[in-house]
């Protein structure tokens, strides 16, 4: 990357952005741009989650643009989602396109997060342990996962991540679920009778964490900062409660220290998870401001803060995960045909293709470098595996995050090695291959949207008792983003878009109104899960 990007977000050049992006969407809603509240930005309502956005895949890279062009600002990270690729995309986007002249740095508001060892950054925390010089108060919640919101850790990570980001200054900082701290004790049976204590002790950790934050500000290095936390909507008697009342006092205490006045706190976001199956931070009472107890997103209408709103279709209750969507698929599909097929033309392609690298002389020369024998009998293993995959989410995990890469990683190697004497006969070979997979890839991933759309059909038309017909011929998913963002006190819902036809439809919500009632929603979804 490029020297890093200089400036900041700030309220007349998004105000600027929203304005052109109206104009070139005439379709766009009155209230599709608002305030993110305590900020003075302006902010798309709909903002790029980049979760399983990763900088090696190029189509990510594309839909992060499209996703731009079609009047998204606001950008949603952290530097553990994949493992820092995230950050990394971000950056590599924003340089093309401010170098393009398609956008300005100060009408894109970034969001990063910061707090968790895991990948990178779990690896240098267990050097620097065994190296006698280790991170403080750390919290190692299980292996693989460890967290830390040390004001030492912070300026490392803020390094890391602006570097990764190319950008010199985070628009809005987040502490990333800071309640491991809690999480961790809960699961320390024996300290459990003295929580008073724990969590005088984790907002004290917090308190000290936004001393540091609010010197970043001061410093110029970020704009604004606040807590991204699973638990601020949860009852105040669940363990793991974040309250929001008492991380604004922290907030107001960091700015006295720093400062010497309270009132010029920068802690001025929240990001929570949200949707249609768990409605808590809509309608759990677990704060008090003036001597009432309100929501959540009450208090933080009530403090003037920004909200971010992360889960908008992952639902989970009773340990289930339900997906607020539904894809494409054939009602009337013979699949259990269609899979037949699929595994058998896969399997002859397969045959052709290993007798044809062993005919070849180079099949011993790829085997060394990669496990080859996943690539001659893929349609046999999967339906070894298919009964043991839960839903449509955990095969999208398998399929991006095992098969393809390993399937990539083969490929690669035995192009190589065909590039001087076989590259036309691989090439064709090649086209074979991907062609049958990819057709058996779509018949399972059809398979599972059939499963999930009869699922949450139940969802869909509870939902059109209160909705308009127009309002009910959008897509559950649309349906799902634009209840959130109807919501009182929310500024921003985040999603996941890494395709394109993702884009299409969570961007298609600019042009929806708000839901007049997203209390009755909730209530009428409530009888179907």
């Amino acid at each position: 990357m490029n020297s890093k990007i200089t400036g900041h977000a700030t309220s007349q050049a998004t105000q600027a952005f929203g304005d052109r992006m109206n104009a070139q969407y005439p379709a766009f809603e009155a209230n599709a741009y608002r305030r993110l509240t305590g900020t003075g930005l302006i902010t798309s309502k709909i903002g790029y989650g980049t979760y399983r956005v990763h900088d090696q895949d190029e189509t990510q890279t594309e839909t992060l643009e499209s996703a731009i062009e079609a009047g998204c600002n606001l950008i949603d990270t952290s530097s553990n989602y994949t493992d820092g690729g995230s950050e990394t995309l971000i950056g590599n986007v924003l340089q093309k396109m401010i170098s393009a002249g398609e956008i300005a740095r100060e009408e894109i508001i970034v969001v990063s997060k910061v707090g968790y060892m895991q990948g990178q950054n779990l690896e240098q925390a267990q050097q620097r342990e065994t190296a006698g010089n280790p991170w403080e108060e750390v919290v190692k919640y299980m292996e693989g996962c460890w967290h830390c919101i040390h004001p030492d850790f912070l300026i490392d990570q803020w390094t890391r991540s602006t570097d990764r980001l190319g950008l010199e200054t985070i628009d809005v900082y987040l502490l990333h679920n800071p309640e491991y701290f809690l999480s961790d004790a809960k699961n320390r049976s024996s300290q459990s009778n003295n929580w008073d204590a724990i969590r005088d002790a984790f907002y004290d950790r917090v308190y000290r964490a936004f001393v540091q934050m609010e010197q970043f500000v001061a410093d110029g290095k970020i704009r604004h900062y606040g807590v991204s936390s699973n638990t601020f909507p949860s009852s105040q008697t669940d363990l793991e409660h974040v309250s929001l009342n008492r991380v604004v006092e922290a907030a107001a205490k960091a700015a006295e220290t720093v400062y010497g006045d309270h009132a010029v706190s920068h802690f001025k976001v929240i990001q929570l998870p949200y949707n249609l199956v768990e409605p808590e931070a809509l309608t759990e009472t677990n704060n008090e401001i003036d001597g009432k107890r309100v929501t959540v997103l009450g208090a933080a209408e009530s403090l003037g803060l920004g909200v971010l709103v992360n889960r908008p279709l992952n639902a989970f209750k009773d340990n289930r995960m339900t997906r607020l969507a539904q894809y494409e698929h054939h009602p009337n599909a013979n699949y259990p045909q269609m899979m037949s097929l699929a595994e058998s033309a896969l399997t002859q392609v397969e045959t052709r293709m290993e007798q044809t690298l062993k005919s070849w002389g180079i099949f011993d020369s790829v085997q060394n470098q990669v496990n080859v024998h996943l690539f001659y009998d893929v349609a046999q293993q999967l339906g070894g595996f298919m009964p043991r995959v839960q839903d449509r989410n955990h095969w999208e995990q398998i399929l991006q995050q095992h098969l393809i890469p390993q399937i990539n990683a083969y490929l690669r190697q035995t192009g190589v090695a065909c590039l001087n004497q076989h590259q036309t006969e691989w090439e064709g070979l090649l086209a074979q291959y991907v062609d049958a997979l990819n057709t058996l890839f779509a018949v399972i991933s059809e398979i599972f949207n059939r499963v999930d759309a009869e699922k949450v059909e139940p969802i869909s038309q509870a939902l059109n008792q209160h909705l308009s017909d127009d309002e009910g011929a959008l897509s559950l998913s649309q349906r799902a983003l634009n209840f959130v963002t109807s919501s009182p006190g929310v500024s921003v819902v985040l999603n996941g878009m890494k395709r394109e036809e993702y884009v299409e439809d969570a961007m298609g919500i600019m042009e929806v109104s708000d839901f007049p009632q997203p209390l009755a929603l909730i209530e009428s979804v409530a009888h179907t899960v």
